[in-house]
């Protein structure tokens, strides 16, 4: 087996259980480099520290799946993916949806693999080598533990570009969905396009935020900012909301928008607006009782930091500007770069430029199908608040 001994004092993660060995923590590499083989990783004095998929051509060099000096093979991974399909299957809180994440990378001991079930859909995302190796293995234990009579490969060509690898997307069994189909959430029904959409065709780790919007919504003017294809929309919408108000860039998902609308609220008054959202809000003139600002991810790397928490602070003071005495308004940042202490002082510069007294009512973040394992905060890339103004 193939061998990576760190440098001198670089081992301090990894006896910590952390799951990322970086490229600058190497010392040397003792045999063949094949992507995505197993290796064993040794500290500098030859201590065995655990097992790992190596990725030669990345930045993040060897993503461990597990710690001690027992070898480990490729059953590991089917245990885990059993291990996690049935936690999700037994966990009282995921009741009442069709959608549901089966397996969330590192948070389930499977760093580089996502899947999702939406209906009889499964959708397996492989954004590191290792796991895109053993496509097939992974395939059939989704097949034999889900049931589902479609298993669709989502390619991420950013991962392809980084991990080296070659970029496969299309049926792993069963045949491709031809376009959106409809699944339900609690009592909203979703088109979803899991070939093209966003993410793996529906921001699942928003599921637990678009129930507050539902319970929240009743006689309500809402405004929905960065609305993909209308999530909070249609929870706002059967929530008992007045009128809806949708702001998104994006032609196509804007269309499926006004599907699901018109599907689940045929007749609320509701506004599409194909704009940019920065434009928007300081064009607007109306005046709105709950607002949801949810960009997508704007901080990828470190770098981008200092333009993301710009652009988050704009979008939530103008909004602010929008929110009518007393409005509620939920506000997320997606990228573990932009952590929740950061995110609250950007709130915070919001506000005070505003000149509006902000109450922070709650901590939003992803539901329970979305685990982050304590030993890799990175996981935990999704914080939110909601606001009283």
């Amino acid at each position: 087996m193939t061998e990576i001994v760190l440098k001198p004092t670089r081992d301090r993660s990894i006896r910590r259980r952390h799951p990322w060995i970086l490229s600058g923590a190497i010392a040397r590499i003792e045999g063949a480099e094949a992507p995505g083989d197993w290796v064993r990783v040794r500290s500098a004095e030859g201590e065995v520290l655990g097992y790992g998929h190596l990725s030669p051509g990345s930045a993040l060099r060897v993503r461990m799946l597990t710690t001690g000096k027992e070898a480990p093979d490729d059953d590991l991974i089917a245990e885990r993916i059993r291990l996690a399909v049935g936690r999700r299957a037994a966990n009282p809180l995921l009741g009442e949806t069709q959608a549901v994440r089966l397996v969330n990378a590192e948070g389930d001991g499977l760093p580089g693999l996502v899947v999702d079930r939406y209906a009889d859909v499964v959708v397996v995302k492989m954004t590191a080598v290792g796991m895109q190796r053993r496509r097939e293995r992974i395939a059939a234990v989704l097949r034999e533990t889900t049931g589902a009579g479609v298993g669709f490969a989502r390619a991420d060509a950013a991962a392809a570009r980084r991990e080296g690898m070659s970029i496969e997307q299309g049926a792993l069994w069963g045949e491709a969905p031809g376009g959106p189909f409809e699944i339900r959430e609690r009592d909203r029904r979703y088109r979803i396009d899991v070939v093209t959409g966003q993410k793996t065709g529906f921001y699942l780790d928003q599921r637990d935020s678009r129930d507050l919007v539902a319970s929240l919504a009743a006689g309500r003017r809402v405004l929905d900012l960065f609305a993909y294809t209308g999530g909070f929309s249609v929870a706002a919408a059967l929530g008992g909301a007045s009128a809806v108000t949708l702001v998104e860039s994006s032609a196509p998902a804007l269309a499926l928008a006004e599907e699901n609308l018109s599907a689940n609220a045929p007749g609320l008054a509701a506004r599409f607006a194909k704009r940019d959202v920065h434009d928007f809000l300081r064009e607007d003139q109306e005046s709105y009782d709950l607002v949801v600002v949810d960009p997508p991810p704007l901080a990828r790397n470190r770098r981008d930091v200092p333009r993301a928490s710009r652009s988050y602070k704009d979008a939530l003071l103008h909004a602010l500007g929008r929110s009518a005495p007393g409005a509620y308004l939920l506000a997320f940042a997606c990228s573990h770069n932009i952590d929740a202490d950061l995110f609250r002082k950007i709130a915070f510069g919001a506000a005070l430029d505003s000149g509006r007294a902000v109450q922070v009512l709650r901590v939003l973040g992803p539901p329970v199908d979305h685990p982050v394992s304590i030993d890799h905060p990175e996981g935990n890339y999704l914080t939110g608040l909601l606001m009283q103004a």
